[in-house]
């Protein structure tokens, strides 16, 4: 059978939940980050604490035995558990077959991972699908720190742990503590045995980290041994979590009705059928639970199973009344936060949710501005962007543009009002405001000042100096304003359509010539085939950065269709890979080929020419403003051929997630988070936009 090591061992799996928690892993279960971990807890303010990094899992059967687990150190792996790898599932959970060596159908075991929506709480399952009874004997591997750091050299060898077993006929049960830092973790086995057994696995490597330019070895520290037996067809489980549980079992149903919705992968083996004791080839071959599984890189997920999977996908980022920007180092960011919304406003109650986060950000507005990187130590954040801001008035909107199609008149009326008010302050506090950071200019085009020159997406600074300076006008700022008092003027006319006529709203006529002059002001930034990036004291910095194409993608635009078309086909040209835009022309000597090594050099290619999946929205958006007059068939061909490999890779189970970066060069490796909240808004966008075109689905 297929040896899966190279194939997964980039292809990681997600689980999260409504609190930030999570459990990362690859597909080969071959940890390869300090992040990557059966269980991560997460409090309201994103402080994630790594509990449970792993399993040592051991399989016994007549004398003989073999691991499921593999370990990374500096020069091995070791155990070689990846070996026995049959084939992974990714998607709704994660779900892993193994096997003896050489792969056989007597020997099977499958094992699932799921996580509790609303608890710090994993349940890993293990289910026979041998001919055989097997033995297991598991380890479990504490890490019990800041999922941010790692245990040093020595750290448990001054007993800085206490560990609780409770061991008999009706409980099953583990509490371990870390007194440095009062972690606790909870660990429950359905049915066996749970002893002491003090172990301590040093220098556990993390490849990836040391890529990072960050250390990467750590000793994780076991205190228990489990052991338990499955027949055929049996399964038990584990649950681990960072706080007692009464009931288990309504716990583990509730876990398992979480996914119960979503579709599995075709192949994924469910029970071993009754062995057919006849010979013949053709009952061995439908006995054959290896001989079922799909190795030839078919469809996993049939279209209409792919988009709940995607679905699925964008509520990993729904935690806490915002949106986690990625994981799994990101908490909050309020730009990713305003950007992912655009999906979430789409999904089932996603309008209430996304109600919630709009207010809640809205609360801690200062000076027209929102908190950009809100801090895990919940003291406050950065107020370092321009254009969350602008973002926030397009979603309020959206928002409530979406509430307002159920509800009385009442409510309808009330939800205007309160955006309108709430735009009207925004929009008072950026425009006339005085503001060290930013001004508005003689042609109403809005100018950051040098202390700002980090205030846009592309926000990557060293040494406190921005690395692609946007000071002056920025395109895509300019762009966001105009339609942010586009979109004021709209909220005004929704209001005053259903509002009883003593209660008419009337237009802030200053609001009105900004708008005016923005769009007027706009040619400036026109540069032949494309537009500027940017207006420094009155020079246009002619670069081609996808920049361009969100100023282009806005539902209001200064723009002329011909104007459209020539900025879509330059982009495409200069920017677009299957992967998403680069950040930079290649043909621009300040290009970065690779997303590589320490936290400075990636810094300095982080927008200067790495690929962004995000930026696939706005690319289609354009298209589609660029070119009205195609067909619907046209329209979805060219469409689908611009997402082709996410779509791909999601519905052949290669992929669980979307990533946040990937090099600007061919192959185009992906870097960064493995999991990025605009990212997935990307792909879930375009194929809401596909399903909403009229016309043949075929």
């Amino acid at each position: 059978m297929a040896n899966y090591f190279l194939e997964t061992q980039s292809h990681e799996w997600i689980l999260s939940n409504q609190n930030g928690a999570y459990a990362l892993g690859t597909g080969n279960l071959v940890p390869l980050r300090k992040y990557h971990s059966l269980l991560t807890k997460s409090n309201a303010q994103f402080e994630r604490y790594n509990l449970l990094a792993s399993l040592e899992e051991m399989i016994e059967w007549r004398g003989e035995s073999f691991f499921l687990d593999s370990n990374h150190y500096n020069n091995c792996i070791y155990p070689e558990g990846f070996l026995h790898l049959v084939k992974s599932w990714l998607r709704p959970y994660p779900v892993f077959l193994f096997s003896a060596l050489p792969h056989n159908d007597d020997i099977l075991i499958r094992k699932s991972i799921m996580m509790d929506e609303t608890s710090n709480t994993i349940l890993i399952k293990y289910k026979n699908l041998s001919t055989n009874q097997l033995n297991f004997k598991i380890r479990p591997k504490f890490a019990l720190r800041n999922h941010h750091h790692l245990n040093q050299a020595g750290d448990w060898d001054k007993n800085d742990i206490h560990t609780e077993i409770c061991q008999d006929e009706h409980c099953h049960f583990l509490k371990v503590k870390r007194f440095s830092n009062q972690l606790e973790c909870y660990g429950w086995l359905q049915h066996g045995q749970i002893y002491p057994e003090h172990n301590i696995y040093r220098s556990q490597y993390y490849p990836w980290e040391a890529m990072r330019g960050y250390p990467g070895s750590e000793d994780l520290i076991s205190v228990a041994g489990i052991e338990f037996s499955l027949k055929t067809n049996e399964t038990d489980y584990l649950i681990f979590s960072d706080m007692p549980i009464e009931n288990t079992e309504e716990l583990v149903a509730r876990i398992e009705k979480r996914y119960k919705k979503y579709p599995l992968p075709y192949d994924i083996p469910q029970k071993r059928k009754n062995d057919i004791k006849s010979k013949s080839e053709e009952n061995e071959e439908e006995n054959s639970i290896l001989n079922s599984l799909d190795y030839n890189d078919n469809i996993m997920f049939e279209y209409p199973d792919y988009l709940k999977i995607l679905e699925l996908s964008m509520t990993d980022f729904m935690a806490n009344n915002d949106i986690v920007a990625g994981f799994p180092w990101f908490g909050a960011w309020g730009r990713d936060t305003m950007i992912a919304l655009e999906s979430i406003i789409q999904l089932p109650k996603g309008a209430e949710y996304a109600w919630s986060v709009l207010k809640k950000y809205n609360e801690q507005r200062k000076n027209g501005l929102l908190p950009n990187m809100c801090s895990e130590s919940g003291q406050g954040g950065n107020y370092d962007t321009i254009d969350a801001s602008l973002w926030f008035i397009i979603r309020l909107y959206e928002t409530v543009e979406k509430l307002n199609q159920k509800g009385t008149q009442k409510q309808k009326t009330a939800n205007w009002k309160e955006i309108i008010d709430i735009t009207e302050n925004t929009l008072n506090e950026l425009l006339f405001k005085e503001n060290e950071h930013f001004f508005i200019r003689e042609d109403g085009l809005l100018e950051l000042g040098h202390s700002f020159a980090s205030a846009t997406w592309m926000d990557a600074k060293i040494s406190g100096n921005p690395v692609t300076p946007r000071d002056g006008a920025p395109v895509e700022i300019n762009a966001l304003l105009y339609n942010a008092l586009c979109y004021y003027e709209l909220m005004i006319e929704k209001y005053n359509n259903i509002a009883p006529e003593s209660k008419f709203y009337l237009l802030n006529n200053e609001f009105i010539e900004q708008k005016n002059l923005i769009k007027e002001s706009f040619s400036k930034y026109w540069i032949g085939d494309f537009l500027a990036d940017r207006i420094y004291r009155d020079q246009v910095i002619a670069e081609y950065r996808p920049n361009a194409i969100i100023a282009a993608s806005l539902p209001f635009t200064p723009l002329s269709i011909d104007k459209l078309q020539q900025i879509y086909e330059c982009a495409h040209i200069e920017l677009f890979t299957p992967y998403g835009l680069r950040t930079l022309s290649p043909r621009d000597y300040k290009f970065k080929k690779k997303y590589i090594g320490d936290l400075n050099q990636r810094d300095k290619a982080y927008h200067q020419g790495t690929v962004w999946a995000w930026l696939l929205l706005p690319f289609v958006k354009t298209w589609l403003r660029a070119y009205p007059g195609k067909s619907v068939n046209e329209s979805r061909n060219h469409i689908s051929y611009l997402i082709e490999k996410f779509r791909n890779g999601y519905q052949k189970g290669h992929i669980a997630s979307i990533a946040e970066v990937w090099d600007g060069d061919k192959p185009h490796f992906p870097k960064g988070t493995p999991a990025q909240a605009w990212s997935v808004n990307a792909l879930y966008c375009i194929e809401m936009i596909l399903s909403n075109l009229e016309g043949d689905k075929s």
